[in-house]
């Protein structure tokens, strides 16, 4: 708790404990996803408000926000890649060829792969309906790999993130092979004896 105040502005201490020490507190869902030609700012609220931090504005995306992971550290601490699913506003599937557009923008993986993605906290005066404080961080990482889904009457994007728990780069379950190398450096051929001796290298766990 005393880390959590310490980063909260000065100004805003006070009213953050009174928020935290009521029986209930109001707390938004926010979700940054920073796609090359438009970043989208959607919160699990219904109305659009602007943080107290950045001065960027949230939309409404109460029904938008379908799935959110578990921010946790996986097994033996190899947090497993983080998966978002994400509904579809009715003015996207009104446009003619809707579909279509919507997988173009899957297949562009320079729209999405290797750029930020977030997920924040932030708490509410539940007098005002204002935000109090600064947003606070859940999860920060970069976004990987996109994938659609069409059931009857609309769409879902599974959007998957590596966070800094995830280990970035790292091979799944710390396992580099011949081929895993091969697809990162091309031109390496170090690993290759590796593979034909039947044997996989470990990477440490920090």
């Amino acid at each position: 708790m005393t880390e959590f105040l310490r980063a909260q502005p000065e100004e805003y201490r006070n009213q953050v404990m009174a928020l935290l020490a009521s029986d209930a507190v109001q707390m938004a869902v926010l979700l940054h996803l920073d796609f090359a030609t438009a970043p989208i700012r959607l919160s699990n609220r219904n109305i659009p408000f602007t943080d107290l931090k950045w001065g960027h504005t949230w939309g409404g995306g109460g029904g938008l926000l379908v799935g959110l992971p578990e921010v946790n550290g996986g097994d033996d601490q190899l947090a497993p890649f983080h998966e978002y699913r994400l509904g579809l506003p009715d003015e996207w599937i009104e446009v003619e060829n809707w579909a279509a557009d919507l997988v173009e923008m899957v297949g562009d993986v320079a729209e999405y792969r290797g750029r930020d993605a977030g997920l924040y906290g932030q708490l509410f005066d539940p007098n005002s309906n204002q935000p109090i404080g600064h947003p606070f961080a859940f999860d920060i990482g970069i976004m990987d790999r996109m994938t659609v889904a069409f059931p009857r009457g609309g769409a879902i994007v599974s959007l998957t993130t590596e966070s800094f728990m995830a280990r970035k780069g790292v091979p799944v379950y710390g396992m580099q092979t011949y081929f895993d190398q091969k697809r990162r450096h091309p031109t390496d051929e170090g690993l290759q004896f590796v593979t034909e001796a039947g044997k996989l290298i470990s990477w440490t766990d920090w």
